[in-house]
């Protein structure tokens, strides 16, 4: 059955964010759930269960079609496929020697979506890469296709999806007030920007054991590395989950607001909790963002795609040049996953983690999810803002902070650490 659905603005301005001018720096908006494990996998098993999650999920075929504000999302007539990647030998820490996390997912020519199963040799460790992009599914809605590939793979009902609602259309229900706008008005974690690379790297790090109050833990943290190199206030952007104003919606889509935090080293775990409490309260996280210059947000609609590039690369340029961002970076907490239900068909998975997308205007994006074993951390940040050291400094002190809270002071960048 074909299906067609209007765009919304903010899955415009994601697909806007897209630059694939050079293959080998083609960046475009994606999320990256990885499934980490070993074992002798059933290739062929996991390639039919990505097609028969694909069919039920209708969201996982997107294609764009339509010019301007007719811009719509049907159906691209295929479903998304499993790709078997060989040959080498990956660790997952970093972006190292993986070239195919920075493929196109090009939706004007085919689905937002792709699953990559990337076999490991030497070290006997695989990957199942469920890629994703932003414009058509946020976290959660990756989340919801992968649980849908493992039902398949174990032969059970298929959940489907049952909802076509945009971000936008769900935030009306909670509030009609627009979100502030907000100024460059920040500086980033990691100091002022260095050098005209708008590339950016991200790190992983593995903490075993259980954990409380790690997003609040790793908010402060930030707030810590800000103050080393700024006295300007810090602002984060926690992603929050619209799905919680409808229990009815089984949808990949990406439905995600937010939530903008003020912190600073003084901040405490409770002054967070907090925080968050009276922000959702004001249904702040429902609030639909202002783009500058952009009079509503349906109006962006109406912007063509290569005049809001070169306005995000325009705003980019300025960031670099001023040190002043928005917010001071992004947390995406994903809370805990269960990752024994992504073992099957001979594939024992040992981790989930997901990789933060890539924006040239960010200047830090942060993602936690946690387990029964450990804490995944992964930080991706500019390579303007990483270099000298600054981003493994960054890391190590953001991990540090989540295991052992704030009683002891952060250590500015080339110092020892105790972590």
């Amino acid at each position: 059955m074909t299906f067609k659905r209007k765009l919304s603005p903010t899955e415009r301005f994601y697909i806007s964010c897209d630059d694939f001018n050079a293959e080998e720096t083609a960046t475009c908006v994606v999320n990256q759930m990885v499934l980490e494990g070993q074992g002798n996998i059933d290739i062929a098993a996991w390639q039919q269960a990505v097609i028969k999650a694909s069919e039920a999920l209708q969201g996982t075929r997107f294609k764009l079609s339509g010019k301007l504000g007719f811009s719509h999302w049907a159906d691209a007539g295929k479903t998304t496929e499993l790709e078997v990647i060989r040959g080498l030998n990956w660790d997952g820490m970093s972006d190292n020697a993986a070239p195919f996390l920075n493929r196109p997912l090009d939706v004007k020519t085919s689905t937002g979506c792709e699953v990559l199963l990337v076999l490991g040799e030497d070290s006997c460790k695989h990957h199942i890469i469920f890629r994703t992009h932003h414009a058509v599914m946020d976290g959660r809605g990756t989340k919801t296709f992968a649980d849908e590939v493992l039902r398949a793979l174990r032969q059970q009902p298929l959940q489907g999806d049952n909802s076509f609602v945009r971000d936008v259309d769900l935030a009306k229900l909670v509030t009609s007030v627009p979100g502030k706008k907000i100024n460059d008005t920040v500086a980033a974690p990691t100091g002022v920007p260095l050098g005209h690379d708008f590339g950016s790297s991200w790190q992983r790090r593995t903490l075993p054991g259980s954990y409380k109050q790690v997003l609040a833990n790793a908010g402060i943290s930030i707030a810590k590395l800000a103050n080393l190199y700024s006295d300007s206030e810090v602002r984060i952007q926690l992603p929050v989950d619209l799905r919680m104003h409808d229990a009815d919606i089984v949808s990949t889509g990406n439905l995600t607001g937010g939530l903008l935090m003020n912190v600073s080293p003084e901040t405490t775990t409770v002054d967070w909790a907090q925080q968050i409490k009276l922000k959702i309260a004001g249904h702040e996280h429902a609030r639909m963002p202002q783009f500058a210059g952009i009079p509503t947000l349906n109006a962006l609609n109406w912007v063509p795609l290569t005049w809001l590039k070169k306005f995000n690369d325009k705003l980019a340029l300025k960031r670099q040049a001023t040190g002043q961002y928005r917010t001071s970076g992004i947390i995406s907490n994903l809370g805990f996953l269960k990752v024994d239900e992504y073992s099957a068909a001979g594939f024992n998975c040992t981790s989930v983690f997901f990789i933060p997308p890539y924006f040239n205007t960010t200047a830090l994006f942060l993602v936690l999810a946690g387990n029964k074993d450990s804490v995944e951390v992964i930080l991706r940040i500019p390579h303007q803002l990483s270099s000298n050291g600054r981003a493994e400094h960054a890391l190590s002190q953001i991990c540090h902070g989540i295991c052992y809270g704030h009683e002891h002071p952060v250590k500015p960048a080339g110092s020892s650490s105790n972590f």
